[in-house]
């Protein structure tokens, strides 16, 4: 009986942050921090009412034993949104669709976060030097093109991360936001503007990177 206990609330504890955050990133009206992750999932009722759906004689549900799994080897909230983020941030919504390799990488980019900001800021300069631009052309749009910063974005040459964290020092989302109707775009931007409240940033030590870099080239 403690066993079975068990197995459900590491279960549920699964289920209702993969909701919460499923929901912060998929509708607009939905803030994971404000409602704190709770909604109509943050019932051990509700999954169960879920999962009878696809169980029929004893049989359990694949996404059972997905969320199972998962509570038992992410233990902590925080180690759950960890997870999350992993899979989100590579648009990975569905948990048929998750690919757990994805959390290693994610995991070294979130422990050495500054490093990789240094790198993408050279690979900036780089693309500053091969097309002849200045810092401030980078977020620029000319015309209906994609501007630099999201074409280094969206090639994965910068992460989600040094866009997110660039954003955060010069604000150029607003912007770009009256400059380009483009569904590429609004997607992006979506996504970037979603996962920034759940990034913990040094923003002086971040700023201090960026510029050190910068004006280094």
């Amino acid at each position: 009986m403690i066993s079975n206990l068990y197995k459900v609330n590491v279960t549920f504890n699964a289920w209702k942050v993969y909701h919460g955050m499923y929901m912060h990133f998929t509708n607009d009206t939905y803030d994971f921090f404000k409602y704190r992750g709770k909604g109509n999932w943050d019932k051990i009722s509700s999954m169960e009412k879920y999962f009878s759906r696809f169980e029929r004689y004893g049989k359990l549900s694949a996404q059972r034993g997905f969320f199972e799994t998962l509570g038992k080897t992410y233990t902590s909230r925080d180690d759950l949104i960890f997870f999350y983020l992993s899979q989100f941030t590579n648009e990975l919504l569905h948990p048929d669709d998750f690919d757990t390799d994805l959390y290693a990488d994610y995991k070294n980019r979130m422990e050495n976060f500054l490093y990789y900001i240094r790198l993408d800021s050279l690979n900036i300069v780089r693309y500053m030097r091969e097309y002849e631009s200045t810092f401030n052309d980078v977020f620029v749009a000319s015309g209906i093109n994609h501007p630099p910063i999201l074409k280094l974005g969206l090639s994965k040459t910068i992460s989600l991360e040094t866009f997110s964290v660039l954003d955060m020092l010069f604000n150029f989302i607003p912007n770009l936001n009256k400059q380009l109707v483009d569904p590429i775009w609004d997607s992006y931007q979506t996504l970037v503007t979603n996962y920034k409240p759940f990034l913990s940033v040094d923003i002086n030590a971040a700023r201090n990177v960026v510029k050190e870099v910068i004006y280094a080239n």
